[in-house]
């Protein structure tokens, strides 16, 4: 059944179509091995530590996450670039601006890292956890390891951006499933030689996608000897050009992504407390299988999306945006049967040690079905780089979202986080969704065609 409904959305017989339909085969067997082992990884996690620990370490990859963004927009500005220079056969070209990104995002990755130093030594995280289980000591030496190996994958995680630009978007997924595979042995291994201790899993979980990396970075570069990057390849004026347009993606992460998504564990930790976390975690990484399952078809549109519009192929552009809203219909038909079996699912899954209460997880699923079509409209206008409506939708939407929970964050707690959440993401969608068809039909004109 899935397999012919992937053939009806990619039925066309290009080599784009192929290549897509290759990918989407390939990324969706390696999500299937991601979801197992995102499933796996909670359960064996929790049986090492206990609930309210739990809830930090959720709280502690909220925080690093945001330095995922911190890149001020250099990977995707890169993403773009680097397509349409390997679209066009400009092999130079390509590995000047590979070179420049990741030279560039080593510097940063050290700067940010220094910044972080005085914070470390000062905050008291016992009152940024809100917890009295684990002494102030062990939460500062976690945040350090989880600051210190974040940042080393913020610079070399761009070695995938390869695999990407060449619409070979499988073999990132590799790098991104083994990081997480090799975590959760580590983990596991935890589990049955010492007693439960935060320190250990977050050593493990962020240093495991590094250790991937790095040792993939050899076989990488010796088959495209001619991608190779270099220091002697950077560029600063093509550093120039890519921070130009990192910069508008930067803007958006750090408002929709960052403050909206990032930022939600602190605030349900600081309205409802730590194990509030774990609540809402365990029915987020239920439901967002639906958004893992939907990016499986979506995340190589980006690329696609940027290979047709630099050939003149916006006919295939439209084409392909109709399926794609088509797929996300389906997935809100599949999220009200997972809605449906959701308290069984927890019982099996987590046998009774954490319960999730249904309008939890329907909160939790109106966000994803939002969150999921957002991304939608946003890979096609990010394809096209046309991103500064994106820019002010995103900052319209994240300052309602916190006026909101900043006026009556404590009254709605941690339904009123994931409503809010939710409300935003869809306002946004609703005005990208209207650019993707100005874009489409060629009339977008002004502001919408920047």
């Amino acid at each position: 059944m899935q397999m012919r409904l992937l053939k009806h959305i990619f039925k066309n017989d290009t080599h784009r179509d192929a290549n897509l339909r290759n990918n989407i085969l390939i990324s969706g067997f390696l999500k299937c091995v991601g979801l197992l082992t995102s499933l796996l990884v909670v359960p064996v996690t929790l049986g090492y530590l206990n609930n309210e620990v739990y809830g930090v370490w959720m709280t502690i990859t909220s925080i690093i996450s945001w330095f995922n963004f911190f890149d001020i927009g250099l990977g995707n500005g890169t993403r773009n670039y680097l397509t349409q220079a390997i679209s066009t056969g400009d092999y130079k070209g390509a590995r000047a601006y590979l070179s420049t990104s990741l030279c560039a995002t080593a510097v940063l990755a050290l700067l940010i890292g220094i910044a972080c130093l005085p914070p470390l030594c000062l905050l008291d995280f016992n009152n940024v956890f809100n917890t009295n289980d684990l002494p102030g000591s062990t939460l500062r030496v976690a945040m350090f390891i989880a600051i210190a190996f974040t940042l080393a994958n913020f610079a070399i995680r761009n070695i995938g951006l390869v695999f990407i630009a060449m619409q070979r978007y499988a073999l990132n997924d590799l790098l991104n499933v083994g990081g997480s595979v090799l975590g959760l042995l580590i983990i596991f291994l935890l589990t049955k030689t010492t007693e439960g201790n935060l320190v250990y899993v977050v050593l493990t979980l962020t240093a495991s996608p590094v250790l991937v990396y790095l040792l993939a970075a050899v076989p990488i570069f010796r088959h495209y000897d001619y991608l190779r990057p270099s220091i002697k390849d950077f560029d600063k004026h093509l550093l120039g050009q890519v921070v130009g347009k990192g910069l508008g993606f930067f803007f958006i992460e750090i408002t929709s992504c960052l403050v909206i998504f990032g930022s939600s564990n602190l605030f349900i930790t600081q309205f409802s407390g730590p194990e509030s976390v774990t609540v809402y975690n365990i029915a987020y990484k239920f439901f967002n299988l639906l958004a893992i399952g939907y990016t499986i078809i979506i995340s190589p549109l980006w690329n696609a999306y940027t290979n047709a519009y630099v050939k003149g192929d916006m006919a295939w552009v439209g084409r392909t945006f109709k399926r794609s809203l088509g797929m996300w219909g389906l997935t809100v038909l599949a999220g009200c049967v997972m809605l449906l079996l959701s308290n069984l699912f927890y019982t099996i899954w987590l046998g009774g040690k954490v319960t999730v209460p249904l309008s939890i997880s329907v909160y939790v699923l109106l966000y994803i079905c939002m969150f999921n079509l957002n991304n939608c409209v946003t890979y096609l206008i990010n394809g096209l780089n046309k991103i500064r409506v994106q820019m002010i939708t995103s900052a319209v939407g994240t300052a309602g979202y916190l006026i909101f929970l900043f006026a009556f964050g404590n009254k709605f707690g941690m339904p009123g986080v994931i409503i809010s959440m939710a409300i935003s993401y869809f306002a946004m969608a609703i005005v990208h969704l209207y650019q993707c068809h100005l874009l489409i039909k060629g009339k977008a004109h002004g502001i919408w065609n920047k």
